[in-house]
Parts: C-alpha cells; structure tokens; sequence
C-alpha cells in the first residue's frame, strides 16, 4: 500500500517540476488523509507562501485536491469547481454499473391522462409532443453520472412528475447532462431538446 509520506512525494514530484528557467514558487504539502474506503489519499497541496505564512495573493486556484491511488500511486486531480466526495461517488457509481448505463425516465404511460395533462402543462409543449415524449425508446430520457440523475429526478418530481432511474445496456435516444442541468428551467430546456430529436427538427432554445 502506498502510505502518506509516499502521496506526498508523488504530488510534489508533480506540483514542483516546472521546466527549467521557469520561475514558480514552491509547493508543500497543505493536508492528506486517506479516503473513506482507503484507496486514495486525498492530498491538497499549494505554494509555501500561502500555507506557512497566509500570503492570499500567493494562493494557486485550479486543483481541489490530488487523489493518489494507495495501491498504484497513479494521480488524478478534482477540479477546484468538484467536491471530492462527489467526485469519488461518481467513480464509484461508475464502477458499480459497469458496462451499463445509468438512465431516467418516465414511471407513467399515456394512458394516466392526470400524468400526461401534468406533463403537457409543464413542458408547454403540444399534446402530440408529449405522447412522443412519454414513447420515446425504453422511456429513456436523459443519462449521465447517478449523482446528476437523482438531481435531475428530484427536480421533476418537484413538478409531480414521476420518473425512475435504472440501468440499461444502451441509452437509446436519451440525451446526456451533466450538472449544469441545476434548476427547472434549464431541464425544461433539455426534455425540449429531446423532443426535437425524436421528431428530427431543428432545435430551438426554451425559455
């Protein structure tokens, strides 16, 4: 197993190897710990100005955490816009489907006329579109991370709109999102997109 003091050689080997005659300050190690199932140090490290003496202005941004893998010593680095935990839940949820995708859809037919007028009137889209909606493919609509889908469902549901999320081998016509995708508004705008799609038109921008 690779032990902290070998994570902070392998991230400073990387943080402090700028070319020669390149002038950059020195990095150290900011904090390390192992993470909850033990397979990666979760190492932070920045300039020695900003972590032994507070120079702000000596604070380098970009890079949330290096996570070191405690069997290979391989690096990956979280963006300073990830947290970490969801960036290891993503990998994990990763690993657990496999060669499956995660994908969201709808838990009702057209024939829940309640479900389908509800449906209608929050997409304010014609009833003829929704029908398609609600044919599309394995009632695939969107894919992506499980962390991004279980955002996207509650923002549905808060529209009493009831959908699931399950594992399929292909993703059909379903389009992927990511976490942009934060409020109604703009899932609006990526069920339109759908729509679109399975009707092969040109797609048009929803306010």
């Amino acid at each position: 197993m690779i032990t902290a003091e070998d994570a902070h050689a392998i991230v400073l080997s990387r943080t402090n190897s700028a070319p020669s005659g390149v002038c950059r300050d020195i990095f150290v190690i900011q904090s390390c710990e192992l993470s909850a199932r033990r397979d990666y140090w979760i190492v932070r490290a920045n300039s020695e100005d900003f972590v032994h003496r507070g120079m702000v202005e000596k604070q380098y941004v970009g890079v949330n955490a290096y996570l070191v893998s405690s069997v290979s010593g391989n690096v990956e680095f979280v963006g300073s816009g990830q947290s970490v935990e969801g960036f290891l839940q993503d990998r994990y949820d990763a690993e657990a489907a496999g060669d499956e995708h995660y994908v969201l859809g709808p838990i009702f037919t057209r024939y829940e006329k309640t479900a389908l007028v509800n449906l209608r009137q929050k997409l304010e889209c014609s009833f003829q579109d929704t029908i398609l909606l609600i044919s599309a493919p394995q009632s695939a609509w969107i894919t992506g991370s499980l962390g991004t889908l279980k955002n996207a469902k509650e923002l549905l549901e808060q529209q009493d709109i009831n959908v699931s999320i399950q594992l399929h081998p292909e993703i059909a016509s379903a389009i992927e999102i990511d976490n942009s995708v934060s409020d109604w508004s703009a899932m609006k705008t990526e069920l339109h997109r759908l729509i679109h799609i399975l009707t092969h038109r040109p797609v048009l921008r929803v306010s």
